[in-house]
């Protein structure tokens, strides 16, 4: 009897606690499910929210993804990370069919399902890594009084500069995969693989954030790891220097492009908990 008494009362003490973590899905004008994670639902009164996309063939378990996310719930933010479609997440998984577009038209809808959630709150943060970090400086830009910081962790800067580099750091891979067409990208633990086109390359050419760089309101972090074969340092200091002041940037040393080890990822979240605490309140 005890212990049924103990068990109620365990009961009645979880459902009592504030819910903080919410894992769901909806399904976008395009007819494709999105599954969307939401936590620090604690930090909801705090009124600051973030948006966190990943890159290409990933999804919100990637390395950089959960890097900036301890960073935001430490610095008291609800934050929202999802699986885009096209990717190897739970949402569609045609990684083929990948474009800047598309993450864009992800992170559109994401952001209109949560306006509608209690949890909402304008201005935001956005932070996306590799090409999400492409999707989330088109949505700042387009969305200049939703967005008050814009994060971008070894973003595409140009689809023109990502095959500038890729021919100059990878050129055989390069060759190889222009001439095919695509190529099979298997992920490091070797339990997943995608076709990723070379179409979403190319796709990439009608976007330059070097373009819009004057015309940001949201105050930028630009992040890059200093041995990126994909997203070098030098192209995102390119992109920094065209950005109006204030402006900041950081370099992860002994990095790749996916942040692949402890370090990395602890590097990641300091510079980003860092920049947090020095711009906002």
């Amino acid at each position: 009897m005890r212990k049924i008494c103990l068990l109620l009362i365990f009961l009645l003490w979880s459902c009592s606690q504030p819910q903080t973590t919410k894992e769901t899905s909806f399904i976008t004008p395009q007819n494709d499910p999105l599954f969307v994670t939401v936590e620090g639902l604690d930090n909801a009164d705090n009124h600051k929210l973030a948006f966190i996309q990943h890159g290409l063939a990933s999804n919100q378990q990637h390395q950089a993804v959960q890097a900036a996310k301890k960073a935001f719930l430490a610095n008291g933010y609800v934050v929202v990370t999802f699986d885009s479609r096209y990717s190897l997440g739970k949402s569609n998984r045609d990684v083929e069919n990948t474009r800047i577009s598309t993450f864009a038209e992800d992170l559109n809808n994401v952001t209109a399902w949560a306006a509608k959630q209690n949890f909402y709150s304008e201005p935001f943060a956005v932070a996306g890594h590799s090409l999400g970090g492409a999707s989330v400086w088109t949505y700042a830009v387009q969305n200049p009084q939703k967005v008050n910081i814009l994060i971008g962790i070894a973003p595409v800067i140009s689809g023109d500069l990502w095959e500038l580099s890729c021919f100059k750091n990878m050129p055989e891979f390069c060759r190889k995969w222009k001439s095919d067409g695509a190529y099979t990208y298997q992920t490091p633990d070797g339990k997943d693989k995608a076709l990723i086109s070379y179409q979403t390359l190319e796709d990439a050419k009608s976007f330059n954030a070097l373009d819009d760089a004057q015309s940001l309101k949201a105050q930028p972090f630009l992040i890059a790891a200093d041995n990126d074969n994909v997203i070098p340092p030098q192209d995102v200091q390119k992109l920094y220097d065209r950005l109006p002041a204030p402006k900041y940037m950081a370099i992860i040393t002994d990095s790749s492009h996916n942040f692949v080890s402890g370090k990395n990822q602890d590097d990641l979240t300091e510079a980003i908990s860092s920049f947090l605490k020095q711009n906002t309140k």
